[in-house]
């Protein structure tokens, strides 16, 4: 039995170590029986369990672990984290408020604005959003929580909070000057070099230039600035991810330079001083687990952030916020919404590159009814937005509605749950697509009769993309950015009458009258939309321009 047991144990080892997880799980579980309270057999095979994305048994076997007296650091975060595979943030909180000493001290600060990605309601929001605030203020108030940003970082706080249909100025504020009480880091005085450069040069910093949004979004800009004005440099992190080829190519041209930037936090920022940048450009503020923290220094002159990820950073030293005329209105309303100066371009503040697709759909593909999409990362699915769906399957009988799983497994079985709670019987209805190639997903689009807009959060690269064929998002924007680049997308593409709505009820008759058209007018409008985003919205010159402007006008401010 003891050799079997050696032979095996190694064997998992060995599997383990090649990342042949699906082999030593196998090894592990059998060891499981011959050995169930070995501590070593048992945290190897909740490691297996991890990998393999079977986070409810991983997190049975650390229970188990615990029961036996097993509870260790690493252990219990490790607990943490599978909960949070889980979008179990209730139980997260639980864990937090009875570990605190022995686990790192971070969680004490993600305790204040934990919530889950996936709300099941809309009390559930609400109530996540008072705590936080209220857990919040009291941190403020007694200011007694000291981390290091390199081995206590945690995400950055208000990413969920976007998805809500709130303004998050005030919390956005409270949550700058916690990060800012919290990081010793955050609060060092620099000073910058006065040396005056000969171009304007300037820096674009992102964790997202590798097969990404945010790299599409915005590296037509960055490839296409008149280098006779510009000094172009784009930072990434030494993370393993780096950016797409096609930034070594424009370097190769001679066109920017790519830069590397540290590991440590305290090295990035002298790496970013030395420099001497007279714009920092961040395109996503919010979404780097790493680079959020660089947002609260000055680091250059003039420091800008945009749409990639479309939420006010409530930061004092970001300067301003690059919108546009077609997305912010009302200029004077707008403002209210954010802590940085609002600069509003003519035009989206973009120059996109149209897809190119090897195997392009046919018209009778194109042609389909009653196929509906809406093809987003799921955590922008409000509840709100089920009776959108609801109603469309009670409205269209023949209505079949695709939603895309995400990375996350647990994303896509809570909506599951939350839908099929409030229309079981037509559940089946309803498709959870797995991932696909950018390609494929382009042709789901091409094949749908109609897109869906989430409500509060919308669409934005993706409808972009939607826009090789042509397919019609219908969307219903609010006041808040997030929620009016599809709106914005058809000014610029100057839409004759666009499916843009102001209620759910002409939300969901739009969608399906558009949807049931014949195929012949389904095809018509398809072409007439990608022939007016081939005009307008595609490697948009003029938006380029304005860009440029933009920029030079800060520079020289």
């Amino acid at each position: 039995m003891q050799d079997k047991s050696e032979l095996l144990f190694q064997k998992g080892i060995h599997n383990f170590k090649f990342k042949n997880f699906i082999e030593a799980q196998k090894c592990f579980e059998e060891l499981k029986i011959l050995h169930p309270k070995n501590k070593d057999i048992l945290k190897n095979l909740s490691l297996c369990y991890f990998q393999n994305n079977k986070f409810q048994d991983c997190e049975k076997i650390i229970k188990v672990m615990f029961e036996l007296g097993f509870k260790e650091k690493k252990l219990i975060e490790l607990l943490l984290l599978v909960l949070k595979k889980q979008d179990n943030a209730e139980e997260i909180l639980k864990i937090i408020s009875e570990e605190k000493n022995n686990i790192n001290p971070k969680y004490q600060l993600i305790e204040k604005f934990e919530r889950p990605a996936i709300a099941m309601n809309l009390e559930e929001i609400e109530k996540y959003r008072l705590n936080s605030l209220d857990k919040i203020d009291s941190a403020l108030s007694k200011n007694n929580l000291k981390l290091n940003i390199d081995s206590q970082f945690s995400d950055p706080p208000l990413f969920y909070y976007s998805y809500d249909k709130n303004d998050n100025l005030k919390l956005s504020k409270k949550l700058n000057q916690l990060f800012r009480n919290t990081y010793i880091e955050l609060s060092q005085s620099i000073e910058l070099n006065k040396f005056k450069n000969q171009k304007i040069k300037i820096g674009f910093i992102s964790e997202f230039f590798k097969n990404h949004t945010i790299s599409k979004l915005f590296k037509g800009l960055i490839f296409n600035l008149d280098r006779s004005l510009f000094d172009i440099n784009v930072f990434y992190l030494d993370n393993g991810k780096e950016i797409d080829e096609d930034f070594f190519e424009n370097e190769k041209n001679n066109k920017l330079k790519n830069l590397k930037l540290p590991k440590l936090f305290n090295d990035k920022v002298n790496f970013l001083i030395n420099q001497n940048l007279d714009i920092i450009f961040y395109p996503d503020i919010g979404m780097s687990s790493q680079l959020f923290y660089l947002t609260f220094l000055r680091l250059a002159k003039c420091q800008i952030t945009s749409w990639g990820h479309p939420e006010t950073t409530g930061n004092p030293n970001i300067d301003y916020f690059l919108s546009s005329k077609l997305l912010e209105t009302d200029l004077i309303d707008a403002q209210k919404h954010y802590s940085e100066k609002l600069l509003l371009s003519d035009y989206l503040p973009m120059y996109y590159f149209k897809p190119q697709i090897k195997k392009i759909i046919d018209d009778q593909e194109l042609s389909v009814n009653s196929i509906f999409s809406c093809p987003q990362t799921l955590f922008k699915l409000h509840p709100d937005f089920d009776d959108v769906i609801i109603k469309i399957l009670q409205s269209d009988k023949k209505a079949k509605i695709y939603l895309l799983k995400d990375k996350e497994p647990s994303f896509a079985k809570k909506i599951y749950e939350r839908l099929n709670n409030k229309i079981s019987s037509q559940i089946h209805r309803i498709n959870f697509l797995d991932k696909m190639s950018v390609e494929n997903y382009i042709n789901h689009c091409g094949r749908a009769s109609v897109l869906l807009d989430p409500f509060y959060f919308g669409a934005g690269n993706s409808f972009h993309e939607s826009m090789f064929y042509g397919t019609p998002t219908v969307s219903m924007p609010t006041k808040y950015l997030r929620s009016k680049i599809v709106e914005g997308a058809y000014k610029q593409m100057k839409i004759s009458e666009p499916p843009i709505v102001n209620d759910l009820d002409e939300y969901v008759s739009l969608a399906v009258e558009m949807a049931n058209d014949n195929p012949k007018k389904i095809i018509e409008r398809k072409k007439y939309y990608a022939d007016c985003a081939n005009k307008k919205l595609f490697e948009n010159k003029e938006g380029l321009k304005a860009f440029q402007k933009i920029l030079q006008d800060v520079a020289n401010n």
